[in-house]
């Protein structure tokens, strides 16, 4: 009896979980079950029936297989590459229309190009892709023995139950527990992901086992027999199955007498039943099972013919006897009934048996014009012969691997391959390719191993430049930066002149590496570069990502406007976003040169670019290092709702390792202007990042300023202070990397320090005067200017409001304003305090800095003014998130194209538009935009808005 065929009893209350999913699923209400259980407890029986009975659900089915978790995508694959190919041109275009289009690498036949694909892009796709097909109509996944999944396809079912919600789609899994590894890690995170349901279907009951039996046996059974099938299987329904059926085929009558017969023969086993069944059918049965177990089922016909050695003909008629004798499944292709059952055949084979024919099974798959993946799985079970052909089509198999975007899979391709061994003269190419495979599987040791290996053999210098160049990223990954300045240095030495170009990007790439090592940087500066930037009109990728690096430098010790200018000249046209890309630590050299050049315009303007890139590519590191430096651009601004929003979108997503976490700061510094001191030292509290880089200096100054908040003045000054040390080692002589000094002197001045304060607030002004940037310079005059009194600090303060007037700082220009009044106040001269007061509150509301606003609310009644009780309750208690997808559908972007821009579920969208419809008082998308303009959205954001998206 076959598992379909399989009758459920005591099941029920698996049926209703089922029936009550796929419901829902019917409604729009996304949701996903795990049934789990022992083999032969009735999990296929189960989807079986779940599926069986949906009527107009879709459904797609795929089961995973002992060999085929090493298949890239195996599951993926069986379920979506036949509704692909199936579907007419105009549906195909339809399913992979907008992010969809990223699963096409995934499921389209190897281009051969060797071209890798992003992991996080395909399952970013192939979501997508599943959102449109179920969008067509309700959807049912099922996927059987999940146990086996290969880890990409592991690592997409967790993507999508995390996704389901408002998703029409039924996600059904069945899996016995996995062994230890990466897969029982991710069905572990699968099975606790909030929303699943998990059943976990019990053994039969004695009643159920005597049901079964008189169905089976076609008479009652004594008490006692039906007492020893029950012992005999534990209510096992599988077992109790192969039970039933040897005692039907001997005849078996259920009898008291015969209750003794029925213990026996389950003892037997379902090995030694098989066998029986086997030895009745003649060699030649033996030798097709085998081909099927071995082939790993289920298998089309004529490769499992040509492994046993028969003719198709008659492997057809045995494999129709074989599915009497309950052994395959009846039709074709050939399957087993039952995993137990092929684990039972494949118990008879040695291992030198198995080897051998997995040998043999690569040869007939490969004349027969298969995938080289599907070749490469039964060669990574065959002996290492030193064969140039094998190792060939491992490498195949490992490109199709890294082109799907399954890097493991191609990890373990190239290890086979070079345990081959390959030949000598084809030996570093393959350390070359599994080096790399293994960086895009953050296997960073095997990278490093690999790498060495090949930038010593490779002969070809650019080929060789380019294991370098992943070999220094791999070292500065695993934060071991002097050793790879030490080995990039090495290469840079040995290349020849006519490898200019790459000896360019690995200086970059070295520049790069030595940021995060202060002895590194140092001697790097000493040293020199070998290869010089060439004054053309045109300069090169390697070029361009140099000139990115002397704009960092021009920040540390020379003017803004020089700064700007030489990173301008190296992301012009945009060439640096599609070579190297963002997930290059060499190509943020710019970006953030720009920000610490105050060229805030320019800094969100690229932000935006490479955000755009990153939706087109489903590229999220790349969104999230965007987005966090983007937020503190805002911050910088003064755009707060923005910074929030861009830091909330990055922060809960990796991002490359060692990117300094901008997102944390630029939260930080909104959370405190807006008076939310606890969740900014939350905020911190979860910030990684290298204590010797110059991001430090960021976290050093957010930190002393949070610190201040809670009245910690003396460990906040000491965050300010330690900052100098800092800057010396990293000789930083300009303010475009921290404005500690206009934050420590006020510090100091309230420890009674005042002529300290003074001089360091002279100090700032001097840096930043000659530095030439408009923000920090406002902030060191606003600073001296508090700290100078008396009209000189007036006239001061005066010039603070001039300079950041012309800025784009405009929180910074609301603060000097409310400074500026504040003094005037202190001065006796109310009057005059008045206007710049009441201007600084209009900037601080529009700009979202409530703690400022209040604090502008605060000295206005202390000049005698007379202003409204609540300075901020004109606005709308948007969120920021809520206030970012609230402009993007005031901007005629439907749910599902901000859902994809923003890498949120369409659920997301719609739950985050309710909420604006519900605060706003509005009813539908084409009021949005005259109510942001009437709650007040920050008046400098014109020109922006297209960047935010």
């Amino acid at each position: 009896m076959s598992v379909q065929e399989a009758p459920l009893v005591e099941r029920e209350r698996e049926l209703e979980a089922l029936r009550r999913l796929t419901a829902a699923a019917r409604e729009g209400a996304g949701g996903a079950l795990v049934i789990e259980g022992a083999p032969g407890i009735g999990k296929s029986s189960l989807l079986a029936a779940a599926c069986d009975a949906l009527g107009d659900l879709r459904v797609v089915g795929a089961r995973g297989g002992r060999l085929e978790r090493e298949l890239p995508f195996g599951i993926v694959r069986q379920l979506l590459e036949p509704v692909l190919t199936g579907a007419a041109e105009e549906e195909r275009e339809a399913l992979l229309a907008g992010a969809a289009a990223l699963a096409e690498p995934v499921l389209r036949a190897p281009a051969g190009d060797g071209a890798a694909e992003p992991a996080f892009s395909a399952l970013h796709g192939l979501y997508w892709l599943t959102v449109n097909l179920a969008g067509r109509c309700p959807l049912c996944i099922a996927v059987d023995d999940v146990q086996w999944a290969d880890v990409a396809s592991l690592r997409w079912l967790v993507y999508l139950v995390r996704r389901l919600e408002g998703v029409p789609l039924a996600l059904l899994m069945a899996t016995r527990p996995a062994a230890a590894g990466a897969e029982r890690e991710l069905l572990d995170e699968l099975c606790a992901t909030p929303g699943v349901g998990l059943l976990q279907p019990g053994d039969l009951s004695e009643a159920a086992v005597t049901a079964l039996v008189t169905r089976s046996l076609s008479a009652e059974p004594d008490p006692e027999f039906a007492a020893a099938c029950h012992a005999a299987t534990g209510g096992n329904p599988f077992l109790l199955r192969e039970l039933l059926g040897e005692l039907a085929r001997d005849g078996v009558a259920p009898t008291a007498q015969n209750a003794e017969q029925a213990s026996r023969v389950s003892s037997q086993g379902v090995g030694r039943a098989v066998r029986r069944r086997l030895s009745a059918l003649g060699p030649e049965s033996t030798a097709l099972v085998q081909a099927v177990a071995v082939l790993c089922d289920p298998v089309e016909l004529e490769p499992a013919a040509r492994l046993a050695g028969m003719e198709e003909g008659a492997a057809s008629r045995m494999a129709d006897r074989l599915a009497e004798a309950s052994i395959l499944e009846p039709g074709r292709p050939l399957a087993f009934v039952h995993s137990l059952v092929r684990a039972s055949v494949e118990a008879e084979m040695s291992a030198g048996e198995l080897a051998a024919k997995h040998e043999a099974a690569a040869a007939i798959l490969g004349e027969m014009g298969e995938e080289a993946d599907w070749v490469a799985l039964h060669l990574l079970e065959s002996p290492p012969r030193g064969h140039a052909g094998t190792v060939a089509t491992l490498r195949h198999a490992a490109a199709d691997a890294s082109g799907r975007g399954a890097p493991e899979v191609a990890v373990t391709y190239l290890r086979r391959a070079v345990a081959e061994p390959p030949p000598a003269d084809m030996a570093p190419a393959v350390a070359h390719e599994l080096g790399e495979a293994a960086l895009r599987a953050n296997d960073l040791e095997t990278a490093i191993e690999r790498l060495r290996e090949a930038t010593r053999g490779l002969p070809d210098g650019a080929q060789r430049a380019r294991a370098a160049d992943s070999l220094g990223s791999t070292l500065t990954l695993a934060h071991r930066p002097d050793e790879a300045v030490a080995a990039l240095s090495a290469v840079i030495e040995h290349l020849p002149e006519s490898a200019r170009e790459p000896g360019l990007r690995l200086q970059a790439t070295r520049w790069a590496a030595a940021r995060a090592s202060v002895t590194a940087w140092g001697k790097l500066r000493e040293s020199g570069d070998r290869f010089a930037i060439a004054a053309s009109a045109e300069p090169t990728i390697g070029e361009r990502l140099l000139l990115g690096v002397a704009a960092f430098d021009a920040n540390r010790e020379r003017t803004a406007a020089e700064a700007r200018d030489l990173a301008l000249a190296a992301l012009a046209d945009g060439a640096l976003v599609d070579d190297p890309g963002p997930e290059a630590a060499s190509f943020w050299f710019a970006p953030i040169a720009l920000l610490r050049a105050e060229a805030l315009a320019d800094a969100a303007r690229v932000c935006g670019e490479v955000i755009e890139a990153a939706k087109r590519h489903g590229s999220l590191p790349g969104f999230s290092m965007a987005a966090q430096l983007r937020a503190f651009v805002w911050w910088r601004r003064g755009v707060l709702d923005e910074a929030e929003a861009d830091a909330a979108s990055a922060l809960e997503e990796a991002v490359m390792p060692g990117f300094p976490p901008y997102g944390h700061a630029a939260l930080a510094n909104v959370q405190l202007a807006r008076g939310r001191v606890a969740e900014a030292e939350e905020t911190l509290a979860r910030t990684r990042f290298e204590p010797h880089s110059s991001f430090a200096l960021y976290y050093l100054q957010v930190r002393g300023r949070v610190r201040a908040a809670t009245g910690r003045t003396q460990e906040a000054l000491e965050d300010m202070l330690a900052s100098e040390t800092l800057e010396a080692d990293l000789r930083i002589a300009t303010p475009a990397f921290s404005t500690w000094r206009s934050d420590a002197a006020p510090l100091l001045s309230a420890l009674g320090r005042h002529d300290e304060a003074l001089e360091l607030a002279r100090e700032e002004h001097d840096r930043c005067r000659a530095f030439g940037a408009a923000g920090p310079l406002g902030a060191a005059l606003r600073t001296l200017g508090a700290l100078e009194g008396g009209a000189t600090g007036i006239a001061l303060l005066e010039e603070a409001v001039a300079v950041l007037e012309r800025s784009m700082a405009r929180l910074e220009h609301g603060i000097a304003l409310i400074e500026l009044g504040a003094a005037l106040r202190r001065d006796r001269r109310r009057a005059d305090a008045r206007p710049p007061l009441r201007e600084g509150l209009d900037v601080a509301v529009r700009c979202g800095a409530e703690a400022v606003a209040l604090r502008a609310h605060d000295e206005l009644v202390a000049s005698g003014a007379r202003p409204r009780r609540d300075p901020i309750e004109s606005r709308g208690n948007l969120t920021a998130g809520e206030l970012r997808v609230a402009r993007m559908a005031a901007g005629d972007m439907t749910n599902r194209e901000i859902a994809q821009a923003l890498f949120l579920t369409e659920n997301t969208i719609q739950t985050h538009l309710r909420s604006v419809f519900r605060k706003l008082d509005i009813r539908s998308r084409s009021q949005l935009a005259r109510a942001l303009e009437e709650s007040g959205p920050p008046a400098d954001l014109t020109g922006f808005l297209t960047d935010a998206r």
